[in-house]
């Protein structure tokens, strides 16, 4: 009986309702739920904004700013249903939005969090993982080069070489799916959709060592 592949989309904003995870589920409408063997799930980064205080920030109360913060009780618990998320699937597509030239706070929050030592293993360990920036205008490349440069070292995951930047996000979301199409919005489809077809191969030829992989990663968890 083949396995059936687990894709998990990371919607890296912090905003609720963000046009990042209008990304993730346009992934899912248009690509991933027509393919056989396939199954998608949406990590929502929004929902979790104090991730980091795994770190010793963590307060029971409010900060010196009023703001209130999840008790250590409701922190372990959103860490624990992370981590869950990230160990339970096959390939990782992040979905990245560029914030003045960087990515999202909670997104590198999360990348400290995969960490041998955060994680009690290596759950993205020698998982492929596709990146894909957005832009509400022309940026979006800046995420790639930020995730790419430095985002596997602590978490031993496995870039593709391919990558998708989804600019004017607004207009992309409400054009016909269309990648056979020579126009820009079809490129960028065509893009997304030979990637996630690729991210499915490396992770079914991945499957059968990762386990050993990730037993080498461990013997030197920290990249150097």
């Amino acid at each position: 009986m083949k396995k059936t592949l687990n894709i998990l989309l990371v919607s890296s904003s912090q905003r609720a309702e963000s046009k990042s995870f209008a990304v993730a589920q346009y992934l899912q409408t248009n690509i991933l739920n027509d393919m056989q063997g396939v199954e998608s799930s949406i990590l929502d980064l929004s929902r979790y904004p104090f991730l980091l205080d795994h770190y010793g920030i963590a307060r029971e109360t409010t900060d010196k700013g009023g703001i209130s913060r999840d008790d250590s009780t409701s922190l372990a618990a959103n860490k624990d249903t992370v981590l869950s998320q990230l160990y339970g699937c096959d390939a990782v597509v992040f979905i990245a939005p560029e914030w003045g030239g960087m990515i999202p706070p909670a997104l590198v929050n999360l990348l400290l969090l995969t960490a041998n030592g955060s994680a009690n293993g290596l759950p993205l360990g020698h998982k492929p993982a596709f990146a894909i920036g957005v832009s509400a205008s022309g940026g979006g490349s800046n995420p790639i080069s930020l995730l790419k440069g430095y985002a596997a070292k602590n978490s031993h995951l496995t870039w593709l070489p391919l990558h998708a930047i989804v600019q004017n996000v607004d207009d992309f979301l409400t054009q016909d799916w269309a990648p056979a199409l020579h126009n820009r919005f079809s490129q960028v489809q065509s893009r997304l959709l030979v990637g996630l077809k690729s991210l499915t191969i490396y992770a079914k030829q991945l499957s059968g060592v990762r386990e050993e992989l990730v037993e080498l990663s461990k013997v030197h968890p920290f990249g150097q």
